[in-house]
């Protein structure tokens, strides 16, 4: 079973994906509404001049619902895209503020537009693209500001001349207190949907938690920790249809006399050997997995990996293995010998582990050394 403690850093990062992905659809989402509005705005100012519907200059007109709205909804685009941009904000901290520009994007539109009832109805959708998130406090702020918006505008704001006021309308009072009611009551049913998206989320990717802890159980070497014989030839599949342009080299590594290891101290030590030759090769893995073929036989699968980079690497191991030393019998020690060859699209996986071999059968012959593949090498020899 998977530790309570890293159980809540997977579902966390995995909340993290899923939030990211919806953040970036939510910010194209808001470039695209600025888009659209601009659009609208100039279709609208053209088709009003024809019609003789506008009462006042055309330059005034393109002032106030034009270049005002637009530019200032404009300038919240290219905030967030900055913020999108920075490495200085969290995930959090940009998605609060994707949210909040929406928000004021949305309050711009409904004050210059207010006159149409409808327009009402943008304010849903800034507080429906949070849902998702499901974050109540986010999901609240962003429903009060909406709220609040729609009233300080419709009390306050009279930006269309052609407005007829709540106060000035029995209708249009009776059309904004609806509204109020209408925002309120979806503000509360989001945060209803929240807590059953929360709940949804939680049960799903602890289904893939399990899975995933599943599939590792069987991939996973009982007595080192690290990936086993079968993780290994997966890998080696993988690597000749998935990736067979990039480049591999595959180590074959073995410890030296380990039998006399065995047979001197007895088979637990020669396990203790194991395991403490195998976190060696763990704390190293920046650029390879590392895998135990079996018995005392491992194998380092590098990638996207230069051959110096890959002996440069083996010796390093090489060097501190013959550094490990055992707490319970200090008298132990051991060395590795290294076998290493490059994949090339002429080489199926089975004929890379052999090249490997034979480097690694030359490199037995002095122990403690690293050898790489040469045309020529033969275990026969």
């Amino acid at each position: 079973m998977i530790p309570d403690n890293i159980r809540n850093i997977e579902i966390e990062k995995q909340y993290q994906i899923i939030d990211y992905d919806w953040l970036k659809l939510h910010y194209k989402t808001t470039v695209g509404i600025v888009a659209f509005s601009l659009v609208m705005e100039c279709l609208m100012s053209l088709f009003f001049a024809q019609s003789g519907l506008i009462h006042t200059t055309m330059e005034r007109y393109i002032l106030k619902y034009i270049i005002v709205p637009s530019g200032i909804n404009i300038t919240c685009v290219l905030a967030e895209t900055l913020i999108m941009k920075s490495k200085a904000f969290t995930q959090k901290q940009k998605i609060y503020c994707v949210s909040l520009l929406l928000v004021l994007i949305t309050f711009v539109l409904f004050t210059v537009h207010s006159a149409f009832t409808a327009t009402y109805y943008i304010f849903p959708g800034a507080i429906m693209m949070t849902i998702l998130y499901a974050d109540y406090r986010l999901t609240g702020i962003t429903a009060s500001l909406c709220i609040w918006s729609a009233a300080f505008s419709e009390i306050l704001i009279k930006w269309d001349s052609d407005k007829i006021t709540i106060f000035e309308s029995s209708m249009r009072m009776g059309n904004f207190l609806i509204s109020m009611i209408i925002l309120i009551a979806f503000s509360a049913a989001s945060m209803v949907v929240i807590r059953f998206e929360q709940k949804k989320n939680l049960a799903s990717i602890r289904t893939d938690l399990e899975r995933h802890q599943l599939k590792q159980s069987i991939q996973i070497d009982e007595l080192t920790r690290i990936y086993n014989r079968k993780a290994l030839d997966e890998a080696m599949a993988d690597m000749e249809v998935q990736n067979p342009l990039e480049d591999h080299i595959l180590a074959v590594v073995d410890i030296d006399n380990f039998k006399n290891i065995n047979d001197r101290f007895g088979h637990y030590m020669g396990d203790r050997c194991l395991i403490e030759f195998a976190r060696v090769l763990m704390e190293k893995s920046y650029n390879y997995t590392p895998y135990r073929y079996g018995g005392d036989e491992f194998c380092l699968l590098f990638h996207n990996t230069t051959m110096e980079e890959a002996v440069l690497m083996c010796e390093e191991i090489r060097q501190l293995t013959e550094k490990i030393r055992i707490e319970e019998e200090k008298e132990i020690r051991f060395t590795a010998s290294f076998g290493l060859s490059a994949y090339s699209s002429q080489l199926n996986a089975a004929r890379l582990f052999v090249l490997s071999d034979y480097a690694l059968y030359d490199a037995k012959k002095d122990r403690n050394s690293v050898r790489v593949y040469e045309k020529g090498m033969k275990i026969a020899e």
